[in-house]
């Protein structure tokens, strides 16, 4: 239903398909918002909030959130580790205005209409339900 999140949980299906090996999380750790996201830069301004779905290693939702603040980022990936590994890259960059929580998009508990910006890159072809997806991300930007 278009307009609201519903709860559900993650399947098999769900899991990232490349997995988070070290050559793959090496490869997300190069991320910029440069490199990654150039068609969003020139949109971004600063106070925008920001939801990056997929985020990985955090490394590209940092950037997006240096490009905002100070307005709210946040990232979300189904992988706690990855989660913890992007929590603790922006600390160690000083960047306060970025959290990170570990789940499915679909089950996340964020307001709806509640984005400026809903990002994602390269996820919606490791979900087992891209329009679910996208209709989620599309509740969760402000209209």
């Amino acid at each position: 239903m278009v307009g609201s999140c519903q709860t559900r949980s993650v399947t098999e299906k769900d899991v990232y398909t490349h997995g988070h090996s070290d050559a793959v999380l090496r490869s997300h750790r190069s991320r910029t918002a440069a490199n990654s996201a150039a068609y969003l830069v020139p949109s971004l301004e600063a106070g925008m909030r920001l939801l990056d779905v997929g985020c990985g290693p955090g490394t590209l939702t940092a950037d997006l959130a240096r490009l905002v603040a100070p307005a709210e980022v946040i990232g979300v990936d189904v992988s706690a580790d990855v989660v913890a590994e992007a929590t603790a890259f922006a600390a160690e960059a000083g960047i306060d205005n970025v959290s990170f929580r570990a789940g499915d998009i679909r089950d996340a508990g964020l307001e709806p209409a509640s984005f400026d910006v809903v990002h994602a890159h390269q996820v919606l072809q490791h979900v087992s339900d891209p329009v679910g997806v996208l209709v989620t991300m599309k509740s969760l930007a402000r209209p």
